[in-house]
């Protein structure tokens, strides 16, 4: 009896720390994802008129198409996150460290927002951006192949199975940011296209196979 109660400890105790490093997580990405708005600053006008403040707020889609951008951005990294946690009973010191190299990415993400929303039109800043996003994908996908390859972070409900499917989407922001990149050195609005329109596009085909 004493052996099934300790267990249970065991169990409980893995299952709190887990759920710790998820609602830190959580917290990071919601703080990350506010700030994102703090680049889009509040227009300057020279004249107060309807006309002077249209073409400063018209000034501002980079920042828009930025902030947008961003956005979906680490929300498809949290949705990926919040399934894969789901998937695990346990952590571990080398999930943990994972888990702080893509949060520490997913704080720093506002910085690049704001260098593209800047430097739309600048190759330096487009591939600025689209290096981020590849490596916050490769920083994901280290956080699902240990899941994978550590049988005790497993629920036993689920198993590694579960979390194949996950290594498979998650080459999805990697493709995007690498073609990003590659069309962004030859013409910078095209890197833009590839993030802003062609995500989706992208998306659905990688899952389609």
């Amino acid at each position: 009896m004493q052996t099934n109660d300790d267990e249970a400890d065991s169990r409980a105790h893995a299952k709190a720390q887990l759920e710790r490093m998820a609602f830190f997580s959580d917290a990071v990405f919601a703080i990350a994802m506010t700030l994102l708005v703090i680049e889009v600053k509040l227009p300057h006008v020279t004249r107060f008129d309807d006309a002077s403040l249209g073409n400063a707020l018209l000034s501002l889609v980079p920042s828009y198409v930025g902030f947008l951008i961003s956005f979906l951005v680490l929300a498809r990294f949290w949705v990926s996150h919040h399934v894969v946690l789901g998937t695990l009973r346990a952590t571990n010191l080398r999930l943990l460290w994972a888990n702080l190299l893509l949060l520490l990415a997913v704080a720093f993400m506002p910085f690049p927002t704001a260098v593209v929303a800047e430097f739309a039109q600048l190759r330096v800043g487009v591939g600025f951006y689209s290096a981020w996003l590849v490596l916050l994908g490769l920083l994901n996908q280290r956080i699902i192949r240990i899941g994978i390859s550590d049988p005790d972070l497993h629920d036993p409900r689920s198993g590694a199975e579960a979390l194949r499917p996950l290594l498979r989407a998650s080459w999805i922001p990697i493709v995007i940011g690498t073609l990003a990149f590659a069309a962004g050195i030859a013409f910078p609005f095209a890197g833009l296209a590839v993030l802003a329109i062609g995500s989706p596009i992208i998306s659905y085909i990688l899952r389609r196979r």
